[in-house]
């Protein structure tokens, strides 16, 4: 595989590389594990913010279904 890189970025991987002593090869692939970890992390945060938010709706439903029976038991008792 090839990665074309600007002047920059290429300076910015190799001054990396120097410094962690690897390879321009192995930060590129450290950067990729660590970016798709996150990529995972913020689809898992997603995820579970979907599932409280359809908990919440279910929980004022149930709410809202409550109060409309005690009205109409209201009305019945009377």
């Amino acid at each position: 595989m090839t990665l074309r890189l600007d002047a920059a970025d290429e300076d910015l991987l190799r001054a990396v590389a120097d410094r962690e002593k690897r390879t321009m090869t192995d930060v590129v692939a450290i950067a990729v594990r660590e970016h798709a970890a996150r990529l995972h992390a913020a689809d898992e945060d997603a995820a579970l913010a979907a599932r409280a938010e359809r908990r919440a709706a279910a929980a004022r439903a149930i709410r809202e279904s409550i109060a409309d029976n005690r009205e109409a038991l209201d009305l019945l008792s009377q």
